[in-house]
């Protein structure tokens, strides 16, 4: 049986007068761990869980963001020789998959105008672009020619 995690409150003991204190834990089921895993200290308000999970969610969305770049890295890495990416999305996985805003513009620039512009659109229009290469990507966009512009 595979193991899954499930997420739970933790109660602490409280006393008469004072507030509940409550952790967000984590458990495998099944697991040979005995006890569950903190994933947030102990609480005593509503505001103070709060803002303590939505730091959680912001670390886990960028461990998401970094697994895609690795993810997306494998696969321009493994890809057939010879294989030319053909919808905006293929095209933004390689190009997001660069580590650097010249190998982006050299190969964004080097595709024909039609090609740049359904890229753009995808981007422009399905990514966000206050984030990642995406913001890269719309910094350096040059809506009249269609073209990634250099630095500075």
């Amino acid at each position: 049986m595979e193991e899954q995690m499930k997420l739970d409150l933790s109660e602490t003991d409280k006393t008469a007068s004072g507030p509940p204190g409550l952790r967000l834990v984590a458990r495998l089921e099944p697991s040979e761990q005995s006890g569950p895993i903190y994933l947030t200290p102990e609480c005593t308000s509503i505001d103070e869980f709060e803002r303590v999970v939505e730091a959680l969610k912001g670390q886990m969305d960028a461990a998401v963001a970094k697994a895609r770049e690795v993810f997306s890295q494998h696969e321009a890495e493994n890809e057939e020789p010879g294989y030319e990416p053909q919808t905006a999305e293929e095209i933004w996985r390689v190009l997001e998959g660069g580590n650097r805003l010249d190998e982006m513009r050299s190969f964004f620039n080097a595709l024909e105008l039609c090609k740049r512009q359904e890229v753009a659109d995808y981007v422009f229009s399905r990514l966000n672009i206050f984030k990642g290469a995406a913001s890269l990507f719309s910094q350096h966009y040059n809506r009249e020619t269609c073209l990634l512009e250099e630095e500075g």
